[in-house]
């Protein structure tokens, strides 16, 4: 964190109590749950998204698409194991297993599917958003 983020930082403690804000995102099938976003706690320059997973198994949450920043997976459940999600990105599969992140870099086009997930199981996306305000964009053929 530079200092310029920390000059900007609010020196009291702050609460956000209507969560989570749903919030259509290009590429995404629903409404998508944040949890943290850029108009929360003093405009930090980060953003969480996601929710428990447990509902979505074999269902994709998302088209293949894309960030101009970076996000980092986050996948949790009550128990080792007991969530695992196929993740593509730019082409290449990758399976996770909770618990587990993964840093998906500005730019890539990514999506995943939940193939497992017990009840308490979430996946949650933490854009790293900086200075840069998060767009999404659908790949486009050709």
């Amino acid at each position: 964190m530079n200092t310029e983020t920390l000059a900007a930082a609010p020196s009291t403690p702050l609460v956000e109590r209507d969560l989570p804000v749903l919030q259509q995102i290009p590429g995404h099938y629903g409404q998508t749950p944040f949890f943290l976003t850029r108009d929360m706690l003093g405009g930090q320059p980060i953003e969480i998204a996601g929710g428990e997973i447990s509902d979505k198994v074999g269902k994709p949450v998302a088209a293949p698409h894309t960030h101009e920043v970076p996000e980092i997976y986050v996948l949790m459940s009550p128990t080792p194991g007991g969530a695992v999600i196929d993740v593509v990105a730019d082409g290449q599969e990758y399976v996770l297993a909770s618990p587990a992140t993964m840093l998906i870099p500005a730019g890539t086009v990514h999506h995943f599917v939940t193939r497992k997930a017990e009840p308490g199981s979430y996946c949650l996306g933490v854009l790293l958003t900086g200075d840069v305000a998060v767009a999404e964009k659908v790949p486009t053929a050709g």
